[in-house]
C-alpha cells in the first residue's frame, strides 16, 4: 500500500514524502526485473528513462494546454 500525502495542498518536503511512499514499490519492481533476468542497473536505468519520458510528455501537454488557452483568450 502506498501512503497518501499528509495533505492535499502543496507542503514543504512533499516530494520527499512521495519518494518515501514509493520506495518499497520501487524496490519491489527492481526485484521483479532482476528475477526476470535484468540486472539492477538495467532496471533502474529503465525506470529513470521511463520517468524522464513521462515528465517530457507531461511538459508537452502543459505547453499545449497553455497555448490553447492563450489562443482562446486572444480571440475574444
Amino acid at each position: 500500500m502506498i501512503r497518501k500525502p499528509r495533505q492535499i495542498t502543496p507542503y514543504v518536503d512533499r516530494d520527499l514524502d512521495c519518494q518515501a511512499a514509493l520506495e518499497d514499490t520501487f524496490q519491489h519492481m527492481v526485484h521483479l526485473a532482476v528475477i526476470s533476468g535484468w540486472n539492477k542497473v538495467e532496471a533502474i536505468t529503465a525506470f529513470q528513462e521511463l520517468a524522464y519520458a513521462h515528465l517530457s510528455t507531461e511538459d508537452e501537454n502543459m505547453h499545449a494546454t497553455l497555448a490553447i488557452i492563450h489562443i482562446g483568450l486572444t480571440k475574444h
